[in-house]
């Protein structure tokens, strides 16, 4: 397994297309993932309606050069993503992706429709509804943003195949993944079942903290692209200072011999050796998988933390609408959440645009984890 690291200082178009090809040549070319009249869906980070600077969602000049690059080698490039609220049309001209869309002459697909796709071969879902132009492409590449995330301790480049499956049927797989573990295979089935022939993250600007919408921009410097999108999570995870063993996602992976370890990947590139310490998500610490599962399971809502809602909430509703299990309601124009049925999938601290959801330890975690 082969990961390019490309060190790539600003969005300035040129710089971008230089960091872009010189990752491809190190891979073998553009060429090597496509083929001339292929229809490939370019999957880049669309979460929300933000403006690029935010370092919530991929860059549009590197969208702009995949277009290209998949353009020059014969094929017909497609944009798509579904976002956490809003729709695609939406989000893609607020994050600047439907004008490069359209300045390309690349299609930017709604994600307003869906299909179910069987995989018998999922070890946790056998059956998904996603986006159904994916049965009308040839290839995927995941086009990903460097980023930390309260629930999963980052999202790449296998994550970012999480915005195929389309609008409220995201939050479902919150709410019947509840454990880490278990969200993380999920993650891996779809990663199975779509394929990608190309994973690139965009870590020119990343964001660290409260991630994957409310956490700090941070410049990364770095552009990484590979074959298997796990692969590339892992040598993400280690560039932004995580053990990959420590993440969720990328330790099942490891666990399943799915990938190989970050020493035994084959890392190329002038960026390989950067090595970074991006702040923790607050939740990446939590104790779900550090106590016995009777514990866990009866301690839940004392053993992990606790999304509270401060003064600042304006009462928008949007965290009420996405709540998977239904935990909240808008009481006297503010948010308020019912703990016994709250699962701290953490949605909430994702959507919230006032960045008003903290999250917060209770005693019993505090006392616990000085013994651990």
């Amino acid at each position: 397994m082969k990961v390019a690291a490309v060190k790539v200082t600003d969005y300035n178009y040129a710089e971008v297309e230089r960091g872009l090809k010189e990752a491809l040549e190190l891979l073998g070319g553009m060429e090597r993932f496509v083929n001339g009249g292929d229809r490939v869906l370019i999957k880049p980070n669309m979460l929300e309606a933000l403006p690029p600077e935010k370092a919530v969602t991929t860059n549009p000049e590197l969208v702009r050069a995949v277009i290209r690059e998949v353009r020059k080698a014969g094929a017909v490039p497609l944009v798509g993503d579904s976002p956490g609220t809003t729709g695609t049309l939406k989000a893609a001209e607020k994050c600047g992706i439907l004008a490069v869309c359209r300045e390309e002459g690349a299609e930017l697909v709604l994600f307003d429709k869906t299909v179910e796709m069987s995989y018998p071969e999922g070890e946790m879902i056998k059956k998904f509804t996603v986006a159904s132009c994916l049965n009308e492409v040839d290839k995927v590449i995941s086009l990903a943003k460097m980023k930390t995330h309260t629930f999963m301790g980052i999202t790449g480049a296998t994550k970012n195949l999480f915005g195929c499956i389309v609008g409220m049927e995201k939050a479902q797989f919150h709410l019947r993944m509840q454990a880490r573990q278990e969200f993380a295979g999920m993650i891996i089935d779809l990663a199975s079942l779509l394929r990608p022939v190309l994973s690139i993250v965009d870590g020119v600007v990343g964001m660290e903290g409260n991630g994957p919408r409310n956490g700090i921009p941070v410049k990364a410097g770095v552009m990484l692209a590979g074959e298997s999108c796990l692969a590339v999570d892992i040598v993400m995870a280690e560039m932004m200072g995580f053990s990959s063993e420590r993440i969720p996602l990328t330790a099942l992976a490891l666990e399943r011999q799915l990938t190989l370890p970050f020493s035994e990947i084959e890392l190329v590139g002038d960026a390989r050796d950067i090595r970074l310490k991006f702040l923790e998500p607050r939740s990446l610490k939590s104790l779900e998988e550090r106590v016995p599962r009777w514990l866990a399971k009866f301690g839940r809502s004392h053993l992990t933390a606790q999304p509270e809602i401060a003064v600042n909430c304006i009462g928008c509703g949007r965290c009420v609408a996405h709540c998977p299990p239904k935990a909240m309601r808008i009481s006297n124009s503010r948010a308020t959440i019912n703990y016994n049925v709250c699962i701290r999938c953490y949605c909430c601290q994702e959507l919230c645009p006032a960045n008003a959801v903290s999250l917060r330890e209770g005693r019993l975690l505090k006392l616990v984890r000085r013994f651990l």
